[in-house]
């Protein structure tokens, strides 16, 4: 724990900061004037070397369009992060605010430049039933004692019911608005039936960042900003998702070897895992790159398990027009479908349907080597006691993941979440390594990390590229700060 040093003790041991000072100015030298000197250059058009002409705020307002929505949206959620937790008026009404004023104030904006779309219930049968059935089975799987089950039902609501609205045909902006307005008012409005969740504050500061999410959305999408920058933030919020889903196995596989009994096993496990570590980050994205290919393992492992049938069927009958063009689909017969997928090679880096797909499966399956290592650390700290005292209470094998385990590694599940997030949102080397500077097929992958390093590299826009940084820097710092303050640990 940090202690207080007193203005009398820093006079009498003055010569030990000697000794940090060279540290200091590594890091003041290679860190803050970089980052001091992007902030400085994102006001100006500048090359990188000798233009360097002021500009004021051309290159955010290039980057973002109309920059006081952005700053106004920025000061109310910083605003509402640090009061959440907070049980006064002003904390309540700013929560309002954002869980339900931001996506009535976004569905109504939509709906006066008519962004509605075309209602067709027929599509939505499909999707209701997928979202019931998840429903149904998280209610049999977890117990109605705990506390989990009401939040797991409750993002299923919202990803179930958003996602039945965009199959009807509703602007995706609008069901997901429409969604989170829906489980505001059950929060807020409907106390009497939620009082006895223990959970609800926690729900209510959720509904209230989904809230600010569709706002950031729609200015994303209609305030004039940069397309290429806000499709890039598009795509990166899809890999933070996947890649959020990705830590799981690596939860589960140290949990699994937490749990062996042998400890000779445990340590050759972990030798395993500390193995990989030892081979370069460029061997590993070209093999996979090699592997991505037309001719390359994949497609012959899909052909050969029968997967590569399925996929096609599935986009025969949808008519994605993925694998199938939707012209050739009407001439084809369900034979002549299993006969083309039989000898399907379609190029999974090359086609701008496929190439967020392979981005998704790359690493597959997924056990992230550090990701273990870490959780392993945490899971032995664990008291045996509590395992003990969870046998004599008759708790099963999933109940102790999530009453005892789950809980006491989310120090670790936290580090683990920033490092991924960060990682995610600065990203461009793979891309750049598997797809070159363009992005891949029709720019799909032109993520902003990308777009910062084309426009200061190739383009000579250093100082727009310094602008993107910054915005990347802040989103970084918001998504940090929410996670310092709401994964927090229990024991």
């Amino acid at each position: 724990m940090a202690k207080d040093i007193s203005l009398k003790q820093v006079v009498t041991y003055w010569p030990l900061y000697l000794f940090v000072l060279p540290s200091a100015l590594l890091v003041a030298t290679f860190s803050y004037f970089p980052a001091g000197s992007a902030l400085y250059h994102s006001m100006f058009r500048w090359n990188g070397n000798t233009i360097n002409i002021y500009i004021g705020a051309s290159n955010f307002q290039k980057a973002l369009g109309e920059p006081l929505y952005w700053v106004a949206t920025l000061i109310i959620t910083m605003v509402m992060i640090f009061q959440s937790q907070r049980k006064t008026r002003f904390a309540t009404g700013i929560k309002i605010l954002c869980g339900l004023g931001f996506p009535l104030l976004n569905m109504i904006v939509i709906m006066r430049i008519n962004l509605l779309g075309t209602l067709t219930m027929g599509n939505a049968l499909l999707p209701a039933l997928i979202w019931v059935g998840i429903w149904l089975l998280l209610a049999w799987i977890i117990d109605q004692d705990n506390e989990l089950r009401t939040v797991f039902r409750y993002t299923v609501f919202l990803f179930g019911f958003s996602h039945i609205g965009t199959s009807m045909g509703l602007y995706s902006n609008f069901a997901w608005s429409l969604s989170f307005l829906l489980a505001g008012f059950a929060l807020w409005m409907l106390s009497s039936g939620v009082r006895k969740i223990h959970k609800l504050d926690g729900l209510r500061i959720f509904q209230a960042l989904g809230g600010v999410g569709v706002m950031v959305w729609s200015l994303a999408l209609h305030a004039g900003g940069e397309v290429a920058l806000w499709s890039g933030f598009s795509v990166i919020s899809v890999l933070v998702v996947a890649n959020l889903v990705k830590m799981l196995p690596s939860i589960a596989t140290a949990v699994v070897i937490n749990r062996l009994k042998s400890e000779s096993a445990n340590y050759w496990y972990r030798v395993m895992f500390v193995i990989p570590m030892i081979i370069p980050g460029i061997v590993i994205l070209l093999i996979w790159k090699f592997f991505f290919e037309s001719a390359g393992l994949f497609n012959l492992v899909l052909r050969e398990t029968g997967i590569m049938h399925l996929i096609y069927l599935f986009d025969f009958w949808t008519e994605n027009g993925v694998f199938i063009a939707t012209g050739q689909a009407a001439t084809l017969s369900i034979p002549a479908v299993l006969e083309l997928a039989s000898t399907a090679a379609p190029s999974w880096l090359g086609s701008p349907d496929l190439v967020l797909s392979a981005f998704i499966l790359w690493g597959f399956p997924w056990v992230g080597v550090v990701g273990v290592l870490i959780y392993l650390a945490g899971l032995q700290s664990i008291d045996q006691s509590i395992y003990e005292a969870a046998d004599l209470d008759g708790v099963g094998a999933f109940g102790k993941f999530l009453n005892i385990e789950l809980p006491l590694i989310l120090t670790q599940v936290r580090i683990n979440l920033v490092l991924m997030i960060i990682g995610t949102l600065q990203m461009y080397g793979m891309i750049v390594i598997l797809l070159g500077d363009s992005g891949g097929p029709n720019g799909k992958m032109m993520v902003p990390g990308l777009l910062m390093y084309r426009s200061a590299f190739v383009e000579g826009y250093a100082g727009y590229a310094c602008a993107i940084g910054l915005v990347i820097f802040f989103l970084i710092l918001v998504l940090a700060e929410i996670n310092n303050r709401f994964v927090r640990v229990e024991k």
